[in-house]
């Protein structure tokens, strides 16, 4: 299944836009599905792979979603660098976390949290940007990680990729989210992977044919 994120038909200006490795685009009152990884997680002959597909801000939504197919199969499969966050003590900090971005800056409609890599989609509630929201959570992750696992240096990658959910297609991103350890053979049930969470006030899911978590 190919993500469906992307720009919606209108919005507002862009309250943020910036861009590094990977395009930004931060119109008011939407909803972001954002991925971010381990660092180190995808190859130097992974990344020149990638390369050419890497869109423009204002490329197609096809090329967007063709970058991100493959850049998610790449971490679903999992082939370089560390999967730190299998482990149920580094899920645990990524978890509350993002359970504690949820309280303060974001309205969390669901997460998934991968061997290495996690993926939310969530609206921005409060001051904060997405960028300074990100900044939190990757840096408090990144010092509790690091002291667990008695090591330093960069804990996740950078950058994050994020994306505007377009109008229509929020149950087509949160299928995909938690779908993914499923799609990536780790699980048969979504509800029985321990890093996935589904806000209750979320409605229609079993319209997007799956169950809810009890």
């Amino acid at each position: 299944m190919v993500s469906s994120v992307g720009y919606p038909v209108q919005t507002p200006p862009p309250k943020y836009y910036f861009r590094r490795n990977l395009p930004h685009f931060y119109p008011e009152e939407a909803a972001y599905f954002v991925t971010f990884r381990l660092h180190h997680t995808i190859s130097t002959i992974e990344l020149e792979r990638l390369h050419p597909l890497n869109p423009g801000v204002r490329s197609s939504n096809e090329a967007h979603a063709k970058y991100f197919k493959e850049y998610d199969f790449i971490l679903d499969a999992a082939r370089h660098g560390p999967k730190y966050l299998e482990r149920p003590d580094i899920l645990n900090i990524v978890t509350s976390r993002l359970m504690f971005a949820a309280d303060q800056w974001l309205d969390m409609i669901a997460f998934t949290i991968m061997p290495n890599h996690v993926h939310f989609v969530a609206k921005l509630k409060g001051t904060e940007s997405l960028s300074e929201v990100m900044r939190s959570i990757k840096g408090s992750t990144a010092r509790e990680a690091n002291k667990v696992l008695g090591k330093t240096g960069p804990f996740w990658q950078a950058e994050s990729y994020d994306r505007v959910v377009r109008d229509g297609r929020l149950g087509n991103c949160v299928y995909y989210i938690l779908s993914n350890p499923v799609t990536a053979g780790l699980v048969n049930d979504w509800r029985d992977w321990p890093g996935s969470y589904l806000s209750p006030m979320f409605y229609g899911i079993e319209t997007l044919g799956l169950k809810a978590k009890i």
